[in-house]
């Protein structure tokens, strides 16, 4: 059972990108670490229309062990081959042309309602993956929450949508900018469900971090939370890169555990604009 448990754990690591993109002028950077052999957490970074935009995700399939495992590698490979798919209906093209002008700072542009023709395609990758696991796997009782965003490196633009997850924060060296709140309910929960689209400008300094929430539920040795403060404290540290800011999030986290069991999957994945340097 022990070599099985092996072996699935290395091919589920197959589904994880081997390297991450890193478009010029950003910084990419993840974290992983499964709390057993095998788990139910999932990150994908992908390029789409070449490098052009750049496919983001990161999920948490329910429960644990071998059954989240196997949904895991299910929900990863659906929502990035609905992704591919749909986006050859340049649909980020008619994003672009009817989005409005930024305001203000421009920082954060919330527009639950849009469903012209061009974005529907991310909705509907969405939400075929949502249909399929109701109706292919609906009596197993597995879901997913799921972030999914596209970023465009030349804007800074990131249309996403949240399907109950835990919301992922934008952060610069003054604070917390934004928290991109759910958009819709979780993967595979019921068929036909609505899913908005929303959309967040990440302007030079910016760092957008998704994590699941076995991050902010990490136990100490006294069963204390990590929580979700605790993390927020962290991301709004000075730090020379996104890379830099997970390695202080993973040792914060095993200095909470220490000897400590972990309870639950723990994945981040960071995403930076960094600043044009003046010359």
């Amino acid at each position: 059972m022990q070599r099985e448990l092996e072996i699935g754990r290395k091919i589920q690591a197959s589904f994880l990108p081997k390297t991450l993109l890193q478009p010029s002028g950003w910084e990419i950077a993840a974290c992983f670490e499964a709390a057993h052999e095998v788990a139910g957490d999932f990150y994908d970074v992908f390029p789409l229309s070449g490098v052009k935009r750049v496919g983001l995700v990161v999920g948490d399939v329910c429960d644990k062990g071998v059954g989240a495992a196997l949904f895991m590698g299910l929900f990863r490979s659906l929502i990035r081959a609905f992704a591919e798919q749909h986006y050859s209906l340049s649909w980020m093209d008619v994003l672009a042309n009817d989005a409005p002008a930024p305001t203000g700072n421009g920082s954060l542009q919330r527009r639950r309602t849009l469903l012209s023709t061009g974005t529907t395609a991310l909705k509907n990758a969405i939400e075929h993956t949502n249909n399929y696991i109701f109706s292919n796997h609906g009596d197993t009782s597995m879901f997913a929450t799921v972030f999914c965003g596209v970023l465009d490196p030349q804007t800074g633009a990131v249309v996403y949508i949240n399907a109950g997850h835990v919301p992922p924060a934008v952060v610069n060296a003054s604070g917390v900018k934004a928290r991109l709140q759910p958009t819709g309910p979780a993967l595979g929960l019921l068929p036909d469900m609505e899913f908005a689209i929303e959309q967040v400008d990440l302007e030079e300094g910016d760092t957008l971090l998704v994590f699941t929430d076995g991050v902010t539920d990490v136990r100490g040795p006294d069963d204390e939370l990590f929580t979700e403060e605790r993390l927020l404290s962290l991301v709004t540290r000075p730090v020379s890169s996104a890379a830099a800011m997970l390695e202080l999030i993973q040792s914060s986290l095993h200095e909470h555990i220490a000897d400590a069991d972990q309870y639950d999957d723990i994945t981040m994945l960071a995403v930076k604009r960094n600043p044009v340097l003046s010359i």
